[in-house]
């Protein structure tokens, strides 16, 4: 499985800023992306 490594690092990196601009919805929404992201790369189970 190929891991998009951007994409990873978008959704980290958009989670952190919605969080420090104290948006917890859309911080929410890119945690829950990024964790779809690395449990299709398999690395959660």
């Amino acid at each position: 499985m190929q891991i998009d490594r951007s994409a990873l690092a978008r959704a980290q990196a958009k989670a952190i800023a919605y969080k420090q601009c104290g948006k917890d919805a859309e911080a929410a929404q890119w945690a829950r992306e990024l964790v779809r992201l690395l449990g299709c790369a398999d690395i959660l189970k």
